[in-house]
Formats: structure tokens, sequence, C-alpha cells
């Protein structure tokens, strides 16, 4: 047989099945296939990865995409195929007012496969200027369960973000509002809590299995700790029932002392989104998927935990799981090859805070959908 891409003396890690060991990888046309028995073993291109590691194509878990769309949309294609990211998850950028625009613009035309959390406002994140209208009254739901039926292969769920200065004097009724369509639509829900009306415990008790969480670790107005620098008993609860903890760290949203002090009392994430957006793209403190699980390592965590939060976590959540995410013969052929370096390297957050460490993770190769669509000059 004569493959398209072979990927020879590689270590292969793919958290999904436990693997971490060296392996090739054969490609025909835009499959992972089945290690060959004893044929002759024939390939158009051939990649040595002797050194490096070869991982499921990674998936974002929290970004905005709706490049044109929305002043803190990114290309997708040009600024994440690069860290080996082959799959993302667009963080309610758009609501039933120009869902349609970016799925037919942007999902439908984009290099990479895309999924969505559909904003409950209207008009979706627009604009950093002012926060999107969250007032219940406004909340088109009929045309929010026509969208999430008509949309089912790309609507994940409905998006809203709770904080002072987007609940106003509405306090929690937004996003009661919104679980209660959710309940209809049989949907989860995605909650930006970042400076919140209310403490931490009330957002908690709402949520339920399957909702996700978002800016676990920001540090603006109340945070995970309460006044005893004890992490709510509330959250911990909510973890248990399978609520969703996502980092989605952003620019201004994670503390390296809060997340040390939250590591200390065992409450680690579940999801490692980044919140790319025009303004932290290629920026520091924190640019890139590949940049984010470097922090985690030298965190503590293992490679395969941090390249499980980042594969076969987030395809679970796009409703992926078993197709992406994984190596697995008879899944896409979405393929990144990393290399894991050892110097002295330093990250630090908007608040002063900093973390020190010896490793750092650097893409050299991605592939999607069996093409090579980025290349390291030196790989």
């Amino acid at each position: 047989m004569l493959y398209d891409i072979v990927i020879r003396n590689g270590t292969v890690v793919d958290p999904s099945r436990g693997v971490h060991r060296k392996k090739d990888i054969y490609i025909y046309q835009d499959i992972i296939m089945p290690v060959p028995n004893g044929d002759e073993i024939k390939a158009r291109q051939v990649i040595d990865a002797n050194g490096y590691y070869v991982m499921p194509g990674l998936i974002e878990n929290h970004t905005h995409v709706f490049y044109g769309g929305s002043d803190i949309g990114i290309p997708a294609d040009i600024v994440m195929l690069p860290s080996g990211v082959t799959a993302a998850i667009d963080q309610g950028s758009t609501g039933v007012a120009n869902f349609e625009f970016f799925y037919k613009n942007v999902i439908k035309n984009s290099i990479m496969n895309i999924k969505a959390y559909l904003n409950v406002s209207a008009t979706g994140i627009t604009t950093e200027s002012y926060y999107e209208n969250i007032d219940p009254r406004y909340f088109d739901k009929e045309k929010i369960k026509f969208y999430c039926k008509k949309y089912s292969d790309a609507i994940l769920g409905l998006k809203i973000r709770i904080c002072k200065d987007s609940c106003k004097n509405m306090c929690l009724s937004p996003l009661e509002k919104t679980i209660e369509m959710a309940e209809e639509i049989g949907c989860p829900v995605s909650v930006h809590v970042k400076d919140p009306p209310v403490p931490i415990p009330e957002i908690a008790k709402l949520l339920r299995k399957g909702d996700v969480w978002i800016h676990m670790y920001q540090l603006n107005g109340n945070t995970i700790f309460n006044e005893n620098n004890a992490i709510y008993k509330e959250l911990y609860d909510a973890k248990k029932r399978g609520v969703l903890f996502d980092v989605a760290s952003g620019r201004r949203g994670f503390s390296f002392n809060l997340i040390k002090m939250a590591f200390e009392q065992g409450f680690k994430p579940d999801l490692l989104g980044t919140d790319l957006v025009t303004y932290n793209a290629y920026e520091r403190p924190l640019f890139s998927l590949v940049y984010a699980m470097s922090i985690y390592l030298n965190l503590g965590y293992s490679l395969d935990e941090i390249v499980s939060l980042c594969t076969d976590a987030p395809a679970k959540v796009m409703r992926m799981g078993g197709e992406f995410g994984t190596l697995d013969a008879g899944t896409v052929a979405d393929v990144c090859i990393m290399k894991l370096i050892e110097k002295d390297v330093e990250f630090r957050d908007m608040y002063g805070g900093n973390l020190k460490g010896d490793k750092l993770l650097v893409p050299q190769l991605t592939i999607k959908s069996g093409k090579v669509v980025y290349r390291n000059i030196e790989f």
C-alpha cells in the first residue's frame, strides 16, 4: 500500500488510549491507518520524528474566531494551526442575529474544525467597548431553540457572561433564565465568571453536569476563595456533579499566586482554554495553547495529563470524543509534533506574579486531515 504520510520513530502521546511510547503513525488520505501487518511500506512522505513527541491535533476549548465580524475575532487557521491546534470552540462571539453569517463564512470555510456556544444576547460579543445585552426580556427563546436544532452540528450550547457590568441590577436572573432555556433545549451552558455580582457559591449552585465555569483563576472581584483563603465548598460540589472548570486564561483571567493556592487545595482545571482574541494573539502574558501547556507542565503536570486537557477532554465537550483528540486507527488524521526543550524560562501574569520553570513545548509540525499545514523551519 502507498501511504500518503508515515511518521516514524516518534514518541506517541495519546492519553485517550493510554499510549505513551515509540510508535509509527500511518496516514492515507485523511485517515489514520492501522499498523501494517508485514507488508512492504511505501509512502509519499516520510517524517522522521525521532526525539519528538507525536500527539493528536490539539483542541482549543476557549477562543473567539468571528474574524471580520467582531473586534475580538482572530483568523483561526492563521493563528492556531502553527501551534498544533486543529479544532476550536468559539465561546459566544455570535448570537441569533449573526450566527448564520458566522456559520457560513467562518465555520464552513475554515481548515480547522470549529464549533461554538451560541450567545444568549442576539448580537453576541461584537465589541469590547461595551458588554452585550443579557437582559432576559430580550432573549429570543424561540429563535435560539430553532438555531440550536438547525445548527446542531455546530452549536454546543449557550454562552453568557456574568459580571457586575453585564448583570447591572439584574443579579443572577439572566443566568437563571439561560439555564431554563438550556433545560428546554437539552444543552449545556458556558458561563463567564469575572467580577461576579453575587457571592461565588450562588453561581456554583445553579450549574449542572456538563456546564462550563470559565475563568476559574481570575482575580477580579469575588474569586474562588472565601475570606479564609479556602476554596468554596460549593465549587468542589459542582465538580463532583460534573461541572467543568476552564482556566480560559486570556490577558487578565489568571493569577499565578491564585493558581498556586488553588493547586495546594487540589482544585485543578478540567479544560485549558486560552481565551485567545485579537488583543492577546502572539502577545504576552499568554498567546497560544502550547504556551499555556508549557505553563502547566512547569506547575507540575505530566505531559500525558497536559495533553489530555488539550485533546480528549475538549473533544468530549465538542461531542467528538473518539473521533478527534486521538490517534486511533480509523480517525481523522489530525496530528501535531512537538519538541520538549529544557531551558530556563519565566512566565508572568498581568498582576506582577511569575512562574519560573525549565520546560518549554515548541511546535514542529501540524497535520490537518492528512495534509501538512505547518512546519517549523528547523524541522
